[in-house]
Order: structure tokens, then C-alpha cells, then sequence
């Protein structure tokens, strides 16, 4: 149920990346935080799903009637099929965020 819109969540992570990429202003490092602008793409991505909370209840019916996969897998998802996202945080390949397979949109 759920095949349509888990293909366009990968796909447009990396449409949004490549249009920040485009649009931001050359700035290499977000000193605050520590970050560069691929940790602070992709932590504003994941932030939109994770600050999410719901009850039990919502959770259940969701999972029958809603075409998107839980909000937790919508984040985790995309980050998982991402070269990108797993090259800005230097996951270790066959980690669970940079898995050898991966699930590649467009």
C-alpha cells in the first residue's frame, strides 16, 4: 500500500538535495553547530518526520488507511537508500544507514 509514496519520499530527498545544492549561498561550515550544509540538509529532512507524535490509536489506523509508511520510516528510509546522506555523516558501508543495497530512485 505504501510502494508509491516510500518512491517518492527517495526521490525527492534527492530532488531537495540537489535544489539546496543549487540554491544555497557558499558557506562551508555552520560553526554553531558544527555542521556543514550536507549534515544540515539532511538533519532539517529527518527533523519534518521525527517531530511528529501521535497516539496508539492514530498509529493503528494509519497503518490501515494511510498510503505513507510510518512517519519513523519515512525519515529513516530515504537517509538508508542515500549515498549522499550516508558520504555527509561518514556512515560505515553495511551499517544499517549505509547498507550495500540500496533502493535507488531516479
Amino acid at each position: 500500500m505504501t510502494l508509491g509514496e516510500n518512491i517518492a519520499d527517495n526521490g525527492g530527498l534527492k530532488l531537495a538535495y540537489m535544489a539546496y545544492q543549487k540554491a544555497k549561498q557558499a558557506d562551508p561550515t555552520i560553526a554553531d553547530i558544527g555542521y556543514n550544509d550536507a549534515k544540515l540538509f539532511f538533519t532539517a529532512f529527518v527533523q519534518g518526520w521525527w517531530c511528529f507524535k501521535a497516539t496508539d490509536n492514530f498509529y493503528t489506523n494509519s497503518l490501515h488507511m494511510d498510503p505513507h509508511s510510518p512517519a519513523q520510516w519515512r525519515a529513516k528510509g530515504p537517509m538508508m537508500n542515500s549515498q549522499l546522506f550516508a558520504d555527509a555523516f561518514q556512515c560505515p558501508k553495511d551499517s544499517p544507514m549505509n547498507p550495500t543495497k540500496k533502493c535507488v530512485v531516479w
